[in-house]
């Protein structure tokens, strides 16, 4: 997975429902848009995106998400006389996070120190590449300017193994995981809904453990991944849950899968006999 960088300059274009785009998020978790990507045509679906807001102050990251196409042409977007039957390249792209711009926005001014200088952040077109080094850093000081989960954080760990299977101590065996296909996507959008308590047992890992348990949970799926359709469309706040690594582990110990609820009374019941 790649991360690129978007830009938008009000002064060229009109985001006149970005205030409904922000409520939509608010409601359901994401936003579907479709945004230019300049000349590149290197964007596939599942890469990282950032939007870069240009112009006028305030400047500065206003928006994040993921990319659902690669690129595919359209009519121009300035409909400026001298664009007239031109044509632009686009991207389909599944926004978690638009920023009320003239509010809050990751500034300019932090982009000019540390690691943030290895990359020119005020491209004429939309879709430079942002480093590696550079996009994990961003993810973080994201993360916390918007008050959110690491989106990439456990985004491909192994969370839906089968628990009832048992392997020789000793061997080499390769375990097959279904995966959803934007996973970290997903799990954003769950966390960001949920929060970072299991959803049956209530345990948050960074009260137990501090810093090193940052954002760390594990996403159940309400819905075997096994028993799903190839055309299957993932709502994650209807479809997920975070849940901690031993809820997890006991929600498996059965197929079809204990539910939340039943494993909640399993605990109740064990503490009022205790």
């Amino acid at each position: 997975m790649a991360t690129y960088l978007l830009t938008w300059n009000p002064s060229r274009w009109a985001w006149t429902d970005i205030q409904n785009n922000i409520n939509e998020i608010k409601k359901q978790g994401f936003h579907l848009d479709t945004w230019s990507c300049g000349v590149t045509k290197k964007i596939k679906p599942d890469d990282r995106v950032f939007l870069m807001k240009l112009g006028k102050e305030p400047r500065g990251l206003v928006a994040s998400g993921w990319a659902t196409s690669g690129f595919f042409e359209n009519d121009h977007w300035n409909r400026d006389l001298a664009l007239a039957g031109k044509t632009a390249l686009y991207i389909n792209v599944h926004l978690d996070t638009i920023l009320e711009s003239e509010k809050l926005i990751f500034p300019r001014q932090a982009l000019n120190k540390g690691i943030y200088t290895k990359m020119y952040w005020e491209p004429q077109a939309s879709g430079v590449t942002i480093p590696d080094d550079v996009a994990t850093q961003l993810e973080i000081d994201w993360a916390n300017l918007v008050g959110q989960p690491l989106p990439l954080l456990e985004g491909s760990l192994p969370e839906e193994i089968d628990a009832t299977k048992t392997y020789k101590d000793g061997t080499t065996k390769q375990i097959t995981i279904n995966t959803y296909e934007r996973s970290a996507e997903a799990r954003s959008i769950c966390i960001k809904h949920y929060g970072l308590n299991c959803a049956v047992c209530s345990f948050n890992f960074e009260k137990a453990y501090g810093q090193i348990g940052t954002n760390f949970i594990h996403v159940h799926h309400l819905t075997a991944l096994s028993e799903v359709e190839d055309d299957y469309e993932l709502n994650p706040i209807k479809d997920l849950r975070p849940i901690c690594p031993n809820c997890h582990a006991m929600l498996h110990k059965r197929k079809p899968a204990y539910t939340i609820q039943e494993l909640r009374a399993t605990m109740q019941l064990i503490n009022v006999t205790e």
